[in-house]
């Protein structure tokens, strides 16, 4: 059984032999951290552009806000002439 966790009877015994596993091990969890934090890195950069799409996204939800603002005033400007018109002409 020969893992992260466990330790040989050869090992218990020569001190030699335990600091070349305990290299090993160092190697492994070296290795596996650096490819831990390239994950991370990855998983940043990701957040990243998310952050930049919904401030685009943002930008342009309130532009549209404000289209629809100004259409809805001209519209009911419109109304209002419209009605003022009639008014005129019934008079």
């Amino acid at each position: 059984m020969s893992g992260l966790g466990s330790v040989s009877e050869l090992e218990r015994e020569n001190l030699e032999v335990h600091v070349d596993k305990c290299e090993q091990r160092y190697i492994q969890v070296h290795d596996k951290l650096e490819g831990i934090d390239v994950q991370f890195e990855k998983i940043d950069k990701r957040f990243d552009r998310m952050d930049e799409r919904l401030e685009r996204l943002e930008s342009d939800i309130k532009k549209g806000h404000s289209s629809m603002i100004v259409a809805l005033l001209g519209a009911t400007a419109t109304i209002v002439a419209a009605f003022i018109g009639v008014l005129a002409v019934m008079l």
